[in-house]
């Protein structure tokens, strides 16, 4: 009897083992704590481009709603208040903004990035003009931490720190991670240790670049 109820828990744990399947997950969303929630929301909206999902909503932890019960199984016993927005990139990963009011949220660094710390470093959007959104960036209160460098040499993919007025370090990259990343040389390193400044090519040098090319495939 007893070799049964053994062959029957190895059984459920193979079962239980199997079951689980190891693959790449969906990036869901991203979450930030600001000081001042409407500012932000209306900074990434107006200059990034994020959709408003749900605007902010101040909470009570712990008191008779469903989202206060919720919160406060989730945070520690001192948090009492705290507001929540929510946001969507254009591909579709959120962005979750907390207003933590009771204890209050401590402002960053708005002068440089704190790259000593442990965590969460950066988020990154992709813009195929980076130059023109670092304008935008820079116009509208953040500021510049890098020039636009193009990463790999010969390539005209580029990569560009900001940070927005809040301190958050914001990367913009010309094209998606996968594109930019995949296919490497193991030894990437190698690759990038002379990165070179540049300026991404004009729309009139690339429609010019492109009707040279046509013309080519229309003599052939």
């Amino acid at each position: 009897m007893k070799f049964v109820v053994l062959c029957f828990l190895w059984a459920i744990t193979i079962t239980t083992s199997e079951q689980f399947t190891t693959y790449a997950r969906a990036m869901n969303h991203v979450g930030i704590s600001v000081t001042d929630i409407d500012a932000v929301l209306a900074w990434y909206h107006d200059v990034l481009g994020f959709t408003v999902l749900i605007a902010p909503v101040e909470i009570v932890v712990n008191d008779s709603t469903p989202m206060g019960s919720l919160l406060s199984q989730m945070y520690p016993p001192e948090m009492k208040r705290v507001k929540m927005a929510h946001m969507s990139s254009g591909n579709g990963v959120g962005l979750e903004l907390f207003q933590f009011i009771d204890p209050p949220t401590r402002r960053p660094n708005t002068t440089s990035f704190e790259y000593s710390r442990a965590g969460l470093f950066h988020i990154c959007v992709t813009d195929p003009e980076p130059e023109n959104l670092v304008r935008r960036i820079v116009e509208t209160g953040g500021k510049q931490i890098s020039p636009v460098l193009t990463v790999f040499p010969g390539e005209i993919y580029q990569a560009v720190y900001t940070l927005d007025p809040f301190g958050n370090l914001v990367e913009i990259m010309a094209t998606s991670y996968e594109r930019q990343m995949s296919n490497r040389d193991p030894n990437v390193t190698s690759q990038i240790s002379d990165p070179t400044i540049t300026s991404r090519p004009s729309k009139s040098q690339q429609l010019s670049t492109i009707n040279v090319l046509q013309k080519i495939i229309a003599k052939n």
